[in-house]
């Protein structure tokens, strides 16, 4: 009696561990497509800035596009009002120049130095010409990444 509940248990163990391993993960669906996704490149108000502004453009008025990572840098989307599309468009500023940094025991002879530009360390791996997209959708974040970005 006591082979059969061992045998028993044996079996219904196998069954459990493989029943897991067969069950496959579905890909996401995202409740919206991208009609269209661009960005800008322009000068900014001083020299040696740079202005990108990224417009992505959607089919779901029901969804709010929360923020955008392009470029190592990520930048809030606000809703851009237009009767056609649902637009949002973010944007950020970029140096063209580097810093150079004077270092001195005088902290007087530092006075010039600018602060560091922070990178950010994205969670995401991204080529130039893609962006991720994060959105609330059931009052949770989710993650879109647009694979081909057009500059303008």
């Amino acid at each position: 009696m006591k082979k059969f509940v061992g045998i028993g248990l044996i079996v219904a163990l196998s069954i459990a561990l493989f029943s897991c391993g067969t069950s496959k993960a579905k890909a996401q669906e995202h409740p919206f497509k991208v009609l269209q996704a661009t960005f800008v490149n322009s000068g900014g108000e001083q020299p040696n800035l740079v202005k990108t502004t990224i417009k992505i453009s959607i089919d779901n008025k029901e969804i709010k596009l929360d923020s955008v990572y392009f470029r190592n840098h990520k930048a809030p989307l606000k809703h851009v009002y237009s009767t056609e599309n649902f637009i949002f468009a973010g944007s950020f500023t970029t140096s063209t120049t580097p810093h150079d940094y004077i270092l001195h025991s005088d902290p007087k002879q530092e006075f010039g130095n600018k602060p560091s530009v922070t990178i950010l360390n994205l969670p995401f791996e991204l080529a130039d010409n893609e962006v991720v997209v994060s959105y609330f959708y059931k009052d949770k974040i989710n993650y879109y990444k647009i694979s081909e970005v057009k500059q303008e």
